[in-house]
């Protein structure tokens, strides 16, 4: 009975594109413009990682909904293009009314996106110092997504130091985790206010396929998003009264991720593998839907949305087997990870299913 369940949840998850069952169908059904506008005005919410990808289309549309937003990131004149996008996006559109009746206020856009440039990386004094500037701007933070991150794509013998794991465990592990708990600690969330409730917060953390499953060629960077999973869904059930914690686990997506991944150079030219990783392909889900599913798990239910999987097939579809049948995904696994290296050593996009078959075909006595 447990196994007819098992399979018949694995195919029904094929049928879904880009999202597991409970945030495609919230998405789908409940989710809409109207709702975000609703959910998101008047809060104050801190974006790391906001000068490129998820980061930044997530800052400009939480923006456009009314929402007083704070964007960091290590490049200033890249966060000063998201900021302007901000304003110029939420330009077209008509102001949320912040208030209603008579004396009716609307919103501010272009008081409502702040630059903080900060490294996550920095050090304890600087965190402490930057947290305290972060809650100084709208005088509290409500909302603290946790998006900033760093990629790695080599074998994991071809590393010949432990620098690379190193750097990817600060910003990928370390830096969310400290940033986060003095977010906590100064917000004083789960304190009592002056009309006795508890402050409520809400973190979201990105992290990654790589954080639920194994990730061949990119060894220290699952480590790292298997240790925030561990770290941030261990700090939800402690917390759990007054602290929201979301595992958006989105899988490749077209962004411009692959100019952060640490890589070693494969036998093939690099402006070749450059220009072919850097295309979409038939596994990458657009970055606006992966936004569009991030905001809408970030306002749905938070017992239904403490994990969602966003990604296109096959990978979602692997998603349900690895959670549900380890032993038969662990047995692909074994199969598509030297696959994975032959492709990369002979050039071929790693996001391609068709480069795996290739990889496949190929005499051994070619490889190079």
């Amino acid at each position: 009975m447990m196994l007819l369940a098992i399979v018949t949840l694995f195919s029904l998850s094929l049928t879904m594109p880009d999202a597991n069952l409970n945030l495609f169908l919230y998405d789908k059904v409940i989710s809409n413009e109207k709702r975000f506008g609703q959910f998101f005005n008047g809060k104050r919410i801190w974006i790391t990682g906001a000068s490129s990808g998820i980061g930044a289309e997530l800052a400009v549309r939480l923006h456009s909904y009314g929402a007083k937003v704070i964007i960091t990131g290590r490049r200033e004149k890249e966060l000063e293009h998201v900021r302007d996008e901000c304003i110029r996006r939420s330009s077209t559109i008509s102001s949320p009314i912040v208030s209603e009746g008579p004396n009716q206020s609307f919103v501010d856009f272009n008081k409502n996106v702040q630059l903080l440039p900060f490294d996550v990386t920095s050090g304890d004094e600087a965190v402490s110092n930057t947290v305290k500037a972060a809650i100084g701007l709208y005088d509290g933070i409500d909302m603290l997504i946790l998006n900033a991150g760093r990629g790695q794509l080599c074998p994991a013998l071809d590393v010949k130091d432990f620098s690379t794991a190193r750097d990817l465990m600060e910003v990928n592990y370390f830096g969310p985790v400290r940033l986060a708990t003095e977010v906590i600690r100064q917000s004083k969330w789960g304190e009592y206010d002056e009309d006795g409730e508890k402050k409520n917060g809400h973190i979201v953390v990105t992290s990654s396929v790589a954080g639920k499953m194994a990730l061949p060629m990119g060894t220290s960077y699952a480590a790292s998003k298997h240790a925030v999973v561990g770290y941030f869904t261990s700090l939800r059930s402690e917390y759990s009264e007054w602290l929201r914690v979301d595992l958006p686990s989105p899988g490749p997506i077209a962004t411009e991720f692959h100019d952060k991944v640490e890589t070693l150079s494969s036998s093939s030219s690099s402006s070749e593998s450059s220009s072919e990783e850097t295309d979409d392909s038939e596994t990458k889900i657009p970055l606006k839907r992966c936004a569009q599913l991030m905001l809408s798990s970030m306002m749905g239910p938070s017992f239904i949305m403490q994990e969602t999987w966003i990604s296109r097939q096959p990978t979602l579809g692997f998603f349900y087997l690895h959670q549900y049948l380890p032993l038969i995904a662990n047995g692909i696994l074994s199969t598509v990870g030297p696959l994975r290296i032959k492709a990369w050593r002979n050039g071929l996009p790693l996001y391609k299913v068709s480069s795996w078959i290739k990889a496949a075909k190929m005499d051994k006595k070619k490889l190079k």
